[in-house]
């Protein structure tokens, strides 16, 4: 036995220490996780929380205020931090805005900006809610003002998310430059153009200088091109539109810059011609006389709009419905054409229609009708309709519709070339005949391979020169928006380019304002992948 060796250390002293060493080092991470993570963890319940409250609102009012109510009782006892009751201010704001409950929702952003503004500036967190709620309530405002310029049109509320986030953040900040540029925006839209340019170049100079505003560039090159949009200054939109999907870091964002740019284009514009509304109001009134004497008037002036409908289009459309006219508009229609007939039995506007609608339902009725007899049974009142008026077609130019698609009953191409060469003799410019004579020479009705494109190539070249090309450019856009796009672009394309683009200049030298005709040009173009031509094209 050796007298000098040293006691041996216990095994279990040791294994203290580093389970001791463990449970500390496991303390010491989970309140490091708390300070990093656990304000986010708080603000997922809350919000995990109001949202179940607002489900529940949605199916039973009453009881989903009452839980509401509580979720933010229990919230401020809990004495969360202030960003995240602002923050469930904001969500519940934005949902009252939802509803319509304007006041209400009001209410809800005054707690958060409240709130936000016994913070001190030097709050990150508060001042990022502060400046969003700002924000939240001058979009909602601006979007009423653009319904009803006698609200408040939200440049205030803008301007102080601008402030709030300059003050935090600093001038060149992201959230400074997101806001300003939605501020200029605001500005376009009220007619402060020297302000809203003064603030958007500002935004522009940040965007692309500063690295602390650099991922807002894509944004503000959509408020820029909605701002020049609303300007009539085209180029330029198209330009900061192009800018704004080379920059987007998505599809969404570049679906942005297009949706801004429309909006911009269409500010304070109808997309449905008034004269459409108007006529569905006479017709619910029985104002026959009104609704003749308007049908007259167009039928003399021949005016047409820029994708090559008449006036005349906005009281027939109305009064034949269209091609999913079902039994309960059919009949409706019916018996309103006939009450029109006993009280004008000269009307061709209402004789006419009255045809074209049982052409209408007889299309529409043949998706199942095995042995034809309906569909014929309708085609054969159409007919019986015109024939009361002999020589209908030479007053009324609409007539020509029902006639032509009536000639689908002989199978015979060569009537319907017939029919349309007499209508376009004697309504050159009613761009209709062309309209359906072209879809009844469509393969899979009465027309061979080629015979559309050979139509409508013919037909330009017949016009001639630029309005030539304004008549081809008009088909161009009827495939397009008819879902056609194959027969412009692709292998199978049969339409000229170059003349779209030649007819288009000519529809924007006579519609120097028309908004949805830049908008057509601008989908076909980029739909094509010829942006060269969207930023080149004389505008």
């Amino acid at each position: 036995m050796n007298a000098d060796r040293a006691p041996t250390k216990p095994k279990k002293s040791w294994l203290k220490l580093v389970l001791f060493s463990l449970l500390c080092l496991t303390a010491s991470s989970l309140v490091i996780g708390w300070m990093l993570f656990g304000h986010y963890a708080v603000l997922y319940y809350w919000n995990g929380e109001l949202n179940k409250a607002l489900v529940i609102a949605k199916s039973d009012s009453e009881l989903g205020k009452t839980q509401i109510d509580k979720v933010f009782n229990d919230a401020i006892k809990a004495k969360v931090a202030p960003d995240i009751l602002m923050r469930m201010y904001r969500v519940y704001g934005m949902s009252l805005y939802m509803q319509g409950e304007i006041a209400r929702a009001d209410e809800q952003i005054d707690k958060a900006i409240s709130l936000g503004t016994k913070e001190p500036p030097s709050n990150a967190a508060v001042a990022d809610q502060l400046t969003h709620a700002w924000q939240d309530r001058a979009t909602e405002r601006h979007y009423h003002w653009l319904s009803d310029p006698k609200t408040p049109d939200g440049s205030k509320d803008q301007e102080m998310s601008v402030k709030v986030a300059e003050t935090a953040f600093g001038p060149d900040h992201e959230q400074t430059i997101f806001k300003a540029a939605g501020l200029a925006k605001i500005y376009s839209d009220i007619g402060r153009h020297a302000d809203a340019d003064k603030v958007i170049e500002r935004c522009v100079k940040a965007a692309e200088t500063k690295q602390s505003a650099q991922i807002t560039a894509w944004y503000v090159y959509a408020m820029l091109a909605h701002i020049r949009a609303v300007q009539h200054r085209y180029k330029e939109a198209i330009g900061a539109y192009l800018k704004t999907r080379q920059m987007a870091g998505s599809n969404e964002d570049s679906e942005r810059g297009w949706s801004e740019m429309l909006t911009g284009f269409r500010l304070h514009k109808n997309q449905e011609n008034p004269l459409y509304k108007q006529s569905i109001v006479l017709l619910n009134k029985g104002n026959y006389a009104e609704l003749d004497r308007r049908a007259e008037k167009f039928i003399k002036d021949k005016t047409e709009e820029w994708d090559g409908h008449w006036l005349l289009y906005y009281v027939t459309r109305v009064l034949e419905y269209g091609e999913d006219v079902n039994d309960i508009w059919y009949n409706q229609r019916k018996l309103d054409l006939n009450s029109w007939l006993v009280k004008n039995p000269n009307s061709t506007v209402a004789r006419s229609a009255l045809a074209s609608l049982h052409v209408y339902r007889a299309w529409k009725v043949r998706e199942n009708d095995a042995d034809g007899s309906r569909f014929e049974k309708l085609m054969n009142e159409a007919k019986k309709t015109l024939a009361v008026s002999p020589g209908i077609e030479d007053k009324d130019p609409h007539a020509y519709e029902p006639m032509l698609r009536l000639t689908y009953l002989g199978q015979d191409k060569r009537e319907t070339l017939k029919l349309s060469e007499k209508g376009i003799k004697r309504w050159p410019t009613y761009f209709q005949i062309d309209k359906w004579t072209t879809r009844l020479l469509q393969t899979n009705v009465l027309g061979a391979k080629g015979d559309q494109e050979n139509y409508i190539n013919k037909r330009a070249d017949t016009i001639g020169g630029a309005q030539g090309d304004k008549f081809y450019a008009r088909f161009a856009w009827r495939f397009f928006s008819n879902g056609e796009q194959s027969k412009i672009f692709g292998e199978r394309r049969h339409m000229d380019w170059n003349r779209i683009k030649r007819g288009f200049k000519q529809i924007f030298k006579e519609y120097p304002d028309e908004a949805e005709a830049r908008i057509a040009f601008l989908q076909l173009a980029l739909t094509g992948n010829h942006e060269e031509d969207v930023r080149n094209i004389d505008w």
